[in-house]
């Protein structure tokens, strides 16, 4: 038997004192980590669950931040969605005389038809990734939208009927939309809608607008006195009695401007208005648009009298062309106009009328006829027509749980920042647009084509009419 090497270390424990087989003395060997098995201790409980906190915070500290970047990434696409219908507004009104699209249902149709052609992605950039699916499947209620559902599928039978069929996660905003600086009917003095017409735009007046009749006006009712609304009278927009700085265009000055400028022909008379050689007809004295009278071409008739219509007018079809008169116009039979009136008298409707263009009265306005009068672009001799006031920097479209808003400085917050106003409360409009959409903010483009994220507070400070007062605001 070999003796062991004494420069070996024992891993042998035996106690102080007593001696080895080779005569050396036993010594006490230092403990290990290995218990007495040879197995590595374990950890302790505190050990344990001070790992776990720290896991689980991490992993809630990667799951916020992951949640947080897929967040930012829904806003990204959310801005450029809206910078896509910017686009196509501008796009819309460069071909239309410089008037955004409209925010209400008219014989051309809504913001949203009115600009689909001039983009080719319409239905994915109306929709918000988070507000992506309507608010009721079953198309039983308005289809009001929230903070995180489209509104849209409405009731086809319904008040909105119109809007059927369409999803989407955007409003326009009123004031900037259509030709909302252009109402349909302007007039210096009262403006009184005591017949059965429907009025697709807004209608102002100087003084005052009084109304008994069964008339439907789908914009917003501005008057620089007070406004009287009596009978069944249907107002798609806001009230707003006396507003200061009313004031129509001057239709004298615009008849004198066509005159020395424009060069127009005489009207040889007769039974035909041909505006083959020249877009500028004069009329001196009176006009009767009486008997079987049809129209060549289009353009302006400019009379230094009063203009009548007693019969159908024209005999076929619809008359493609503006009136511009010094005296007054007075429809006893039945208009059909493709064009804008300007008279710098009185306009008085007992009959009936299909006009498409605006109306601009230097006198009073006085309608207890029936029809229907649309809003379209001002011919170029309207000094609105350039569309110089549509306002810098002025909000177009933006998340919102309606089709359509007209924020006015006065309205409240939202008590439910998740539903916004699903009252659709017509005189309180900033709450279709105030909802918690984006991380406590909106997304809002805007009439030069940008579009930014608004925190909810910000949006009293942004320039969204030409009466708005930016103010603060407390969010609850």
């Amino acid at each position: 038997m070999f003796a062991r090497p004494s420069s070996i270390r024992t891993f042998w424990h035996l106690p102080a004192g007593e001696l080895l087989d080779n005569g050396q003395p036993g010594v006490e060997h230092p403990r290990n980590t290995f218990g007495s098995h040879g197995k590595r201790r374990g950890f302790t409980m505190t050990e344990l669950l001070v790992v776990i906190s720290a896991i689980v915070l991490l992993i809630a500290i990667l799951v916020a931040g992951l949640s947080r970047a897929r967040e930012y990434a829904r806003i990204a696409s959310c801005l450029s969605n809206l910078h896509q219908l910017s686009l196509a507004a501008l796009n819309f009104r460069q071909a239309n005389q410089g008037g955004f699209p409209n925010d209400y249902q008219s014989p051309t149709g809504y913001w949203y038809q009115e600009i689909k052609p001039y983009d080719t992605n319409m239905a994915g950039n109306a929709i918000c990734p988070d507000a992506s699916l309507p608010a009721d499947p079953s198309a039983t209620t308005l289809g009001v939208g929230s903070a995180d559902t489209a509104w849209g599928l409405v009731n086809p039978s319904g008040a909105y009927g119109w809007l059927h069929g369409t999803v989407c996660s955007y409003g326009l905003n009123v004031h900037a939309g259509g030709y909302s600086a252009v109402p349909v009917v302007a007039s210096y003095g009262q403006a009184t809608f005591g017949g059965n017409t429907t009025y697709y735009g807004s209608v102002a007046s100087a003084t005052s607008i009084g109304a008994n009749g069964h008339a439907r006006i789908t914009g917003s009712v501005q008057s620089g006195g007070s406004i009287t609304l009596n009978g069944n009278i249907s107002v798609g927009g806001s009230d707003n009695p006396n507003m200061p700085g009313m004031q129509p265009p001057n239709v004298t000055d615009i008849y004198n401007q066509i005159i020395q400028n424009d060069n127009p022909a005489p009207f040889a008379g007769g039974n035909t208005i041909d505006f083959t050689n020249s877009p500028y007809l004069l009329v001196n004295g009176n006009f009767n648009g009486s008997g079987q009278m049809q129209i060549i071409g289009s353009g302006t008739l400019v009379v230094s009298g009063s203009v009548t219509f007693n019969g159908q007018f024209p005999s076929q079809g619809t008359a493609n062309m503006n009136i511009v008169t010094l005296g007054s116009v007075t429809i006893h039979g039945q208009l059909s106009l493709d064009g804008s009136i300007y008279a710098a008298g009185n306009f008085i409707s007992g009959g009936g009328h299909s006009i498409r263009g605006d109306i601009v009265v230097g006198g009073y306005y006085d309608d207890h006829g029936k029809g229907f009068i649309a809003e379209a672009p001002p011919p170029p001799f309207d000094p609105r027509a350039n569309g110089t006031q549509i306002l810098q920097d002025q909000p177009l479209f933006g998340d919102c749980i309606w089709v359509d808003a007209s924020p006015e400085d006065t309205d409240a917050v939202p008590a439910n920042l998740q539903l916004g106003d699903q009252d659709l409360n017509a005189n309180d409009q900033m709450g279709r647009f105030c909802i918690d959409r984006h991380l406590g903010a909106v997304n809002i483009s805007f009439t030069d084509g940008s579009a930014r994220t608004v925190p909810l507070q910000n949006l009293w400070q942004l320039n969204w009419s030409g009466v708005f007062s930016p103010r603060n605001v407390t969010l609850p």
